[in-house]
Order: C-alpha cells, then sequence, then structure tokens
C-alpha cells in the first residue's frame, strides 16, 4: 500500500511553457493569423484584455457596470436587475465556473428581491 501511495504522489508531470499568439516573436508576419485576426475580429480586440485580466475580462466589465450603477442610484435593486439583465447576454463571454456561479446569485438576489417586496414594500411606515 506504501508503494502505490508513493507512485501516485511522487509522479512529475511536466508541463510545457505556453505563450500568447500575440507574443510569439518567432511567428513573424503569420502572427496575426495564429491570433484568429481572420475569423474572429471581436476575440482577436479583446485578447490583450483577456491576457491581462487572466481570462475574466467580461467579468470585471460587468462588475464595473453593477459597481456603476450602485453608486449613481444607490439602490441594491438596480444593480441586481443589470446583473440578471447581462447574464443572458454575456453567456457565450463568460467562463463556465463563473456563468453556474452567476445564476446562483442571481436566483439568491432574486430570492432577496422577493422578500425585500414582501417584507418591505406591503408595511406602512411612518416617517
Amino acid at each position: 500500500m506504501l508503494a502505490f501511495i508513493q507512485l501516485v504522489f511522487y509522479q512529475l508531470i511536466n508541463v510545457n511553457n505556453t505563450t500568447v499568439c500575440f507574443l510569439n516573436t518567432t511567428a513573424g508576419a503569420d502572427m496575426w493569423r495564429n491570433c484568429g485576426i481572420t475569423t474572429d475580429y471581436l476575440q482577436t480586440v479583446l485578447l490583450p484584455w483577456e491576457w491581462i485580466t487572466g481570462g475574466y475580462f467580461s467579468f470585471f466589465l460587468v462588475s464595473i457596470f453593477v459597481g456603476i450603477t450602485y453608486i449613481k442610484y444607490h439602490k441594491i435593486v438596480y444593480p441586481i436587475l443589470v446583473g440578471i439583465i447581462f447574464l443572458p447576454l454575456s453567456y457565450f463571454v463568460f467562463p463556465e465556473q463563473f456563468l453556474s456561479f452567476a445564476i446562483l446569485m442571481a436566483f439568491i438576489g432574486g430570492g432577496f428581491l422577493v422578500a425585500y417586496m414582501f417584507l418591505r414594500q406591503t408595511k406602512e411606515y411612518s416617517g
């Protein structure tokens, strides 16, 4: 049993060093073709920003929109609605792990919104 554990846990996995297509200086004139500029212009434009943010550029962009909405209106309902609206629009831009997390958070936010409507908006407060 100990030999099996040592065999499993002491394996060395070699991972090749990868270079982003726009940083490959040996590609020459084929660099733009390797980046996919002839097939998807939007991906080519966003590629440096995706590289800078670690692949989460769209997540940061939607977070900025949600933050600006909260700063401008000072109501929590509007950022929740903006986040829910951006979910279907950014389905193909979000990575899968953030999409599943965003759907979960949208349902939780919608639940809080319904609870807020029933608990706070249906009572009459003085002053």
